[in-house]
């Protein structure tokens, strides 16, 4: 509970390599999240060649460059796309339809976020970019779609919590 309480946006990293143990310690952690009918559509890139992490900087609008700038590893979430929600033969099995497929990518980023926590990391969800450039960049299949991009590293400096809606602004308790 204590790493949900204290997990902030960390937009400045310092220059501490992160290494690839501790990459696949986090995604680990966060392929048990749940996910529909067990589908496991969310997948993970790990960005270090300094060339790519530029080519993915230029996609980025010019207030999202400096997190990624500072950041040594960039994350891009993906996921498979026409799995969740989705029956065997291709329709719907609800009404949110492929909607599913962000949530259970979000389930699994949460998670991911709270491991890099734990880990001493610092993490901070982006979603916008060019999708389309950020998809070449990394070389991203047809059959998946980018969800999100997370700058991750060491940082030396705790971010102040922000004020958060408790229990008594979104509980709505229907008896």
């Amino acid at each position: 509970l204590k790493c949900i309480e204290t997990r902030r946006s960390i937009r400045n990293f310092n220059s501490k390599e992160v290494n690839n143990d501790i990459i696949e310690e986090i995604v680990n952690a966060a392929a048990y999240a749940p996910s529909w009918k067990n589908s496991q559509v969310t997948r993970y890139y790990a960005i270090k060649d300094a060339k790519v992490k530029e080519a993915i900087i230029e996609a980025m609008p010019d207030f999202n460059k400096p997190s990624c700038k500072s950041a040594p590893v960039i994350i891009v979430s993906s996921v498979v796309k026409f799995r969740s929600g989705y029956t065997r033969d291709g329709g719907f099995d609800s009404a949110k339809c492929d909607g599913w497929q962000m949530y259970d990518c979000g389930l699994s980023n949460m998670i991911f976020l709270l491991k890099a926590k734990e880990l001493g990391l610092g993490t901070v969800i982006l979603g916008i970019f060019d999708e389309a450039k950020v998809t070449e960049i990394v070389g991203i299949p047809d059959t998946e779609e980018i969800v999100s991009v997370i700058p991750i590293g060491y940082y030396d400096e705790d971010v102040a919590m922000p004020k958060r809606k408790f229990a008594d602004t979104i509980l709505k308790v229907i008896e």
